[in-house]
C-alpha cells in the first residue's frame, strides 16, 4: 500500500512541478538566459523535463517528511532544502573568475552579479517547482487522494 501511495505521489509531483516550472523556466532560459544559455528552447525543455523528475522525487520525500502532524515549518523546510540544492547546483561560474580561492568580483567576491542573477532566476524556478508540487500534494492529502506516511 505504501508503494502505491509513493507512486501516486511521484505522479502528482512530476505533473504539478513540471507545469509550475515551465513558464518560469521559459523566461529564464529563453528570454533572460544571456551568455549562460546557448540553446534556450532546448535548455528550457531539458530543465522542464529534469524538473519534473526532481519534483517526483521531492513529492515522495515530502510525503514521508510531513507525516501526520501539521507543522508548517517542517513543510517549508523540505521545500527550502530541495530548492537550495537545486539553486546552488545551477549556478555557472563565469570565465573571468579566478580559482583557489574563488574570486569573481563585486559585489561579494565569491559571487559576482552574474552569479547572483543566475541564483535569483534559479530560485524563482525552484520555488515554483517545489512549492507547486507541495501545494498539489497538500491538496491530495486533504482530499484523501494520497495518504500521508504513518
Amino acid at each position: 500500500a505504501q508503494r502505491i501511495e509513493s507512486v501516486k505521489a511521484a505522479i502528482v509531483g512530476a505533473l504539478s512541478g513540471g507545469i509550475c516550472l515551465a513558464p518560469i523556466s521559459a523566461l529564464h532560459n529563453i528570454y533572460f538566459g544571456g551568455e549562460f544559455v546557448d540553446n534556450g528552447v532546448a535548455q528550457w525543455e531539458f530543465d522542464t523535463d529534469m524538473g519534473s523528475l526532481e519534483a517526483a522525487l521531492f513529492a515522495i520525500v515530502y510525503r514521508y517528511c510531513v507525516r501526520q502532524d501539521n507543522n508548517p515549518m517542517l513543510n517549508q523546510g523540505v521545500i527550502g532544502a530541495f530548492a537550495l540544492v537545486r539553486i546552488l547546483s545551477k549556478i555557472q561560474v563565469p570565465s573571468d573568475c579566478t580559482a583557489v580561492p574563488l574570486s569573481c568580483g563585486p559585489p561579494l567576491g565569491y559571487f559576482n552579479w552574474d552569479m547572483l542573477i543566475q541564483g535569483s532566476l534559479s530560485g524563482a524556478e525552484s520555488l515554483a517547482l517545489f512549492g507547486g508540487a507541495a501545494l498539489a500534494m497538500d491538496y491530495c492529502f486533504s482530499r484523501k487522494i494520497i495518504s500521508k506516511f504513518g
